[in-house]
């Protein structure tokens, strides 16, 4: 491939190489890497740090509010590269080697002359071919991501096999709850149709009771009624028997002393004579 400055000419053209090493890039390196948002502060103290009086230095930091602002250019739809991926992973090993600091910040600075999508991931992807990454997959490798691959496929099926399980369980209890809920509205109706039978029965004792009740106050209230009349008249007739005596008493009282008048009279007359 001829070299160009024209971040252009190479539109379509990264997609392959960018295939070949992203999967060890993102399986191997990235992990290890900060994130997007972390390497871009590291980068700005880095620049605040060791490029503070530096020429362009406003076009470095402008840059990287470029990165922070657009995001969404940070996509490379034609090579299918994403920056918000590539920078984290070169800021890890640019970082540690300073021989190359300050070409890594003049690519930087010119990302302000080209900020649309390929300016960004275009400037950036050449460097991943200043370090010596082992980009080649081994087979024990190989074996680890396959193994990871179908781990994912298991658990991504098992929600779905226990949502299956649990439903056919849910189903089951369910329909014991129904059962259970018959059986028990059974015995309620049964129960309530004992009791509806018992109830008439009690309520006729209870009447009946009621009425006996009724009867003896009535019987007793009759008693007591004839003995108050009783003891009212045998009173009354106590007090005319004592009223009769005392007429008698007095009557005799004033007949005793007649009679004895009489006598004397006629033995006065007697001696008289």
């Amino acid at each position: 491939m001829l070299t160009s400055c024209n971040t252009h000419d190479y539109d379509g053209k990264l997609r392959q190489k960018w295939f070949e090493m992203r999967p060890i890039l993102i399986e191997k390196y990235l992990p290890n890497c900060l994130s997007f948002d972390d390497t871009i502060k590291d980068i700005e103290q880095w620049l605040d740090k060791k490029y503070y009086n530096i020429k362009r230095i406003g076009r470095a930091r402008r840059s990287l509010r470029i990165l922070i602002s657009n995001r969404h250019s940070n996509f490379d739809s034609r090579n299918d590269i994403d920056v918000e991926e590539l920078l984290p992973i070169l800021w890890d090993k640019v970082k540690n080697q300073e021989d190359i600091h300050d070409t890594f910040y003049e690519q930087l600075c010119d990302i302000t002359g080209g900020s649309c999508s390929q300016g960004r991931s275009t400037r950036l992807f050449q460097f991943l071919f200043l370090f010596d990454l082992p980009l080649e997959i081994s087979k024990i490798e190989e074996e680890k991501i396959e193994t990871s691959t179908e781990q994912q496929s298991k658990e991504k099926n098992l929600p779905e096999a226990t949502s299956s399980t649990t439903s056919s369980t849910t189903s089951i209890v369910k329909e014991e709850k129904t059962e259970i809920s018959t059986e028990q509205e059974l015995r309620d109706k049964d129960l309530s149709s004992e009791t509806s039978s018992i109830t008439p029965k009690t309520e006729e004792e209870k009447i009946e009771i009621s009425t006996e009740q009724e009867s003896i106050k009535k019987d007793l209230l009759s008693e007591t009624t004839f003995n108050e009349n009783s003891a009212s008249i045998s009173k009354e007739n106590q007090q005319l028997q004592e009223k009769s005596k005392s007429n008698e008493e007095q009557l005799y009282t004033e007949e005793k002393p007649k009679e004895e008048q009489q006598l004397d009279e006629d033995q006065q007359s007697q001696r008289n004579q």
